[in-house]
């Protein structure tokens, strides 16, 4: 039973801990045996060995008792070294867990350690140059999506059975879609972002990760403090569209979706990115990768005058897509084309292609899920949403 246990879902953990049929110390244990003998995937920035194995002694219970837990190493974690990614933060500390990994804990997860992600979040190919390439462990020859790399790899290697992300264009879904498993970006403010290092503040979703989307979902009603209702799937108006449907274009993705057509968001996303950087960017400039330089340096030519109008222009075009949306579900693939090599370069040109599909979801805050088979289902309520995308996967047999 131990040698199967990096296969069994959060749900199954979690309840075998509540009856006594299982330990939590031995799931642990499993569990970091298995990311001792996978370091060469580079999902794991800090490993909490000693911290996890005496939570785990202390048998928790709750909904995810002794459900081991990665969390991205954007998140800070009280007395545990939290990098945001950067070999800037290498020694940093915080003295206060973020909300959203309290409640997690709280409902008896144990934290295995922090995962790897592209630097400061900000990036597709999870690639970082202070702690590892992250490797793609369910096809080590593609990249594992980013930003929340780490948590999507060690998920499809067994390392872990819940992850918990962000997403702010694509950062939870592309590295679900890319490492077959299942994550979810809730709808915008669902999930407290205190305590999480911003990427895009008006864009910024915490959500989980999971090996199914059943977890996700068990996840998310700790996340958000409550069970999500559940929505007969049979009254819901979804609108499906193919890769053949959608062409590789942001614009023609809105158009699919019957949605009208959006202000150039994704200025106001850079210059949000680079005011975030603005003063540790002054003095650190050499310490952050080529990839990222290139971005701020874009986001620093947007003035405060464009970027109140495109504030402006983002209000008006969330309103008039909530009048025009005549759908309940949205279906589609989670990115355009097929995955990109491992050693792709990481430019704001890949990064707009990767995200091309997923990151209007943001920009309308909007709920959306990507099931096991790389699937995206968006809405505007978060139980058809994922109502929706559990009887899909569930379907997929």
């Amino acid at each position: 039973m131990i040698e199967a246990l990096h296969t069994w879902s959060a749900r199954r953990i979690a309840a075998a801990v509540r009856a006594r049929e299982l330990s939590s110390e031995e799931v642990t244990r499993h569990h970091l045996q298995r990311i001792a003998e996978h370091e060469h995937l580079h999902t794991v920035v800090t490993l909490t060995r000693d911290d996890a194995l005496a939570r785990a002694r202390e048998a928790p219970l709750g909904l995810l008792a002794g459900v081991p837990l990665l969390v991205k190493d954007i998140f800070d974690t009280a007395g545990v070294r939290t990098t945001y990614g950067s070999g800037i933060f290498r020694e940093h500390v915080p003295v206060r867990s973020a909300t959203s990994v309290r409640r997690l804990l709280d409902a008896g997860a144990i934290m295995l350690g922090k995962a790897n992600l592209h630097e400061f979040a900000w990036g597709v190919t999870s690639r970082n140059r202070a702690y590892g390439a992250v490797v793609n462990s369910a096809r080590p020859d593609r990249i594992p999506g980013g930003s929340s790399g780490g948590n999507a790899s060690a998920l499809a290697a067994g390392l872990c059975a819940l992850g918990l992300g962000t997403d702010t264009g694509a950062s939870i879904r592309l590295p679900a879609a890319a490492c077959g498993v299942a994550g979810f970006k809730p709808a915008f403010g669902s999930v407290p972002a205190d305590g999480v290092w911003p990427l895009a503040p008006s864009f910024d979703h915490v959500g989980p990760l999971g090996r199914s989307l059943d977890d996700c979902a068990l996840a998310f009603d700790v996340l958000r403090g409550a069970p999500l209702p559940a929505v007969e799937t049979a009254t819901l108006s979804v609108r499906e569209c193919s890769a053949a449907d959608v062409g590789p274009a942001t614009e023609e993705f809105i158009e699919a979706a019957g949605l009208p057509p959006a202000p150039d968001l994704v200025r106001l996303h850079l210059a949000e990115c680079a005011e975030v950087h603005r003063e540790i960017y002054a003095d650190h400039r050499d310490s952050y990768d080529d990839d990222l330089q290139a971005k701020i340096a874009v986001g620093f030519t947007v003035s405060s005058e464009e970027r109140a109008s495109l504030v402006s222009g983002l209000h008006a075009w969330r309103a008039a897509c909530e009048a025009a949306c005549r759908w309940d579900v949205l279906v589609t693939p989670t990115f355009p084309g097929e995955l990109p090599p491992s050693d792709v370069p990481a430019t704001i040109e890949l990064s707009d292609r990767m995200t091309a599909y997923t990151r209007p979801i943001n920009w309308l805050g909007w709920p959306s899920a990507v099931t096991v088979d790389g699937t995206m289902h968006a809405g505007r309520e978060e139980a058809a949403v994922l109502s929706h995308a559990l009887a899909w996967e569930a379907g997929l047999g």
